[in-house]
This record gives structure tokens, sequence and C-alpha cells, in this order.
């Protein structure tokens, strides 16, 4: 029924952990294939030691270390379950986590990606944070333009979105492969995310999110210009615009200058655009509307408040969004509408 895979490079450390957590699953309809992908280490033993004892385990070897990415590609080919979920050597799957998605993939046939929240812990496993990502599908879309909206390791997919005659990951691209390639599965299929942890995110000194993070962020960010650029093709968004509207999707300022109501109004032709996609909820779509006036409006300073009109943001949303403004604003905000209207009489 499915096939885990999980590549490892000189992964010893922690590669006990990561494989016993598979191995006491509570599905046990599995194969768990497992690349050694060029390991100097120990690695090599302690897979052949598990390999002898338990025959799910379906052990390969890449003769020289060739990357993550395309260990993945190459041995992708050779999976043979229905779903196909993904495991690192550094993490934990909880023991409830392949039975807990195989029914929700069996339950709901149109969902074809599906991912988990999750647990972050530290090298000793003490917990630091729990992580949880948006679970319907509009939300993950409105998510995916800005950052990706899955725990790689965390995720399980069915075969059949492979093509097993092309490249599944981008070997182009050196990090963020795995939200390069949720962009592309969104457009053939539902995607979701179960909002009960069931992975254990080990954060350490070597794991590629601490050790080339700025690298992964500058991918991360020319893929969510590609989404952003298609959805609004007449605006053209630079480099640094992409990356301000990804820094304010988790932080919105709490002090919007002139220049930012400017980026607001294309924030704002986004998420319209994004609305006139088909197969979107639009009460979700509302509710992300909503909020996001909500926070234009309650960042504007008092000493701001002329900006607001001659940025042209307040045109904007009083013009397309009058109804969201009067039934979800705070009173301050709309205290704040009536008082820059009263300096553009004035003025």
């Amino acid at each position: 029924m499915v096939s885990v895979l999980m590549s490892v490079y000189n992964g010893e450390c922690y590669l006990r952990e990561a494989v016993e957590s598979i191995l006491q699953q509570t599905f046990i309809d599995f194969e768990f294939v497992i690349i050694n992908d060029g390991s100097t280490d120990s690695t090599q033993d302690i897979l052949a030691e598990y390999a002898t004892r338990d025959q799910r385990i379906v052990l390969v070897q890449n003769k020289e270390n060739i990357g993550l990415t395309k260990s993945l590609n190459k041995w992708l080919r050779i999976v043979r379950g229905k779903y196909i979920a993904r495991q690192d050597a550094d993490d934990v799957s909880l023991p409830e986590r392949l039975m807990t998605q195989v029914r929700y993939l069996e339950r709901l046939d149109h969902v074809g990606l599906l991912g988990t929240a999750y647990y972050m812990v530290d090298c000793q496993e003490r917990p630091i944070a729990t992580h949880r990502l948006p679970r319907a599908d509009t939300e993950i879309r409105w998510q995916m333009l800005f950052h990706s909206a899955f725990c790689h390791p965390s995720v399980m997919f069915r075969q059949e979105l492979l093509d097993k005659s092309k490249p599944f990951y981008n070997e182009d691209l050196l990090y963020s492969q795995d939200y390069d390639l949720w962009t592309r599965l969104q457009r053939r299929t539902c995607v979701a995310n179960l909002d009960v942890p069931m992975l254990e995110l080990r954060v350490h000194d070597c794991s590629i999110s601490t050790t080339h993070y700025e690298e992964q962020q500058r991918i991360a960010s020319k893929i969510a210009a590609q989404q952003i650029n298609t959805l609004i093709p007449q605006r053209l968004l630079t480099e640094s615009e992409v990356d301000t509207l990804r820094r304010w999707y988790n932080r919105f300022p709490q002090r919007l200058s002139k220049q930012d109501m400017v980026l607001c109004r294309t924030l704002l032709r986004i998420l319209d655009a994004f609305g006139k996609q088909p197969n979107v909820d639009p009460e979700i779509v509302r509710d992300i509307r909503r909020r996001r006036i909500g926070r234009i409006l309650a960042a504007i300073s008092k000493e701001h408040l002329l900006d607001l009109w001659e940025s042209g943001l307040l045109w904007d949303v009083l013009r397309n969004y009058p109804s969201s403004v009067l039934a979800h604003t705070s009173k301050r905000a709309i205290r704040r509408i009536r008082r820059v209207l009263q300096l553009t009489e004035q003025a």
C-alpha cells in the first residue's frame, strides 16, 4: 500500500531513531526504500543490520554521493506502493503517521498530496515548538504563493502523480526542490495538511535549513516570484518586492510607510487574481481578504493618514472592498478612514 522513501548520507547520528520510527508504525503494509547515498561513516553497517532483520526494507546503494534530489529521482522509479511517503534520516515519524495518512487518502480520493503538522525538536528530541500548516486546499494555495505549505518529510502522495519517464524533483535547484515540486503538483490535484502533528522534525547544526538558509530562501523567492508573476503578469514584481511580500506573510509590519502602501495595493491585486482562479473556496478567500485588509488598516499611523490617500490604497480599499471594511475592520481603523477623508477635504 505504501512505499516509504528515505535517502541518507553520513547520517549515523540519528539514523537508528529514524529507521525504527518507520518499522514501528501501526500500519504494516509498506516497503521501506532506503538509499545509502555514498556514505563514508557507519551508515551502511547500520542499514545492513536493519535490512537483515526486516524484509520490508529495500536497501539500495549509490556508488558515490549524488545528493538528495538526484537520489530521490533515481529510486522513485522502483517504488511499488499506491502511496509514497517521505522520511528523512534525522527525523522521527510518530507511530500512527502512516495509518492516519492512508485512511485520509483512501477516504478522500480527490486529494493527491497530504502533509501533516509537526513538532520541532532539538538534538536530544526535546520539544522546541509545534508547527501547524494551513489545512484546506485554498488556504494552502494562498500560502504557496509565498512559502512552502508542506513539511517535506511529512508528506504522502499518490504514485499515480509520478511520471517515471521524467525527473520528479527539479535537479537544477540546489535547495527548495520540494517547494518547487508542490507548486507543480497542486496544478494537478487537490492538496491538504493534517492538523495533528505526525512528525518530529529535528533541528541541528548540520541541517540544510541551518547551513544553507540564505541560499535556500533566495531560491524560494524565485519560485514565489514565478507564481506571483504568472498570476498578475501585467505587474511583474521585483526581487525586493517579492522578498518583502514573503516576509509580510509571516509578520506584517506594525507601521506602513508610503512605499509599503503602494506594495499593499499590489498585494490586494494578487489576492483578487487568486480569488478568480477555478476551484478556490470563496469563503476562505473572503476570510483571507478580511484579515489582510484589517492588518493593513491597523498598520496606518496617524502621521501617515494622508499617505494612505495619496498612495491610492484607501481608494482601492473603499472602492473594491467597502463591505469588508465596514463589516470586519476595527472601530479604530474606521475612525482612521474618516480622519483621512476629513484631511483630504481640508487639503
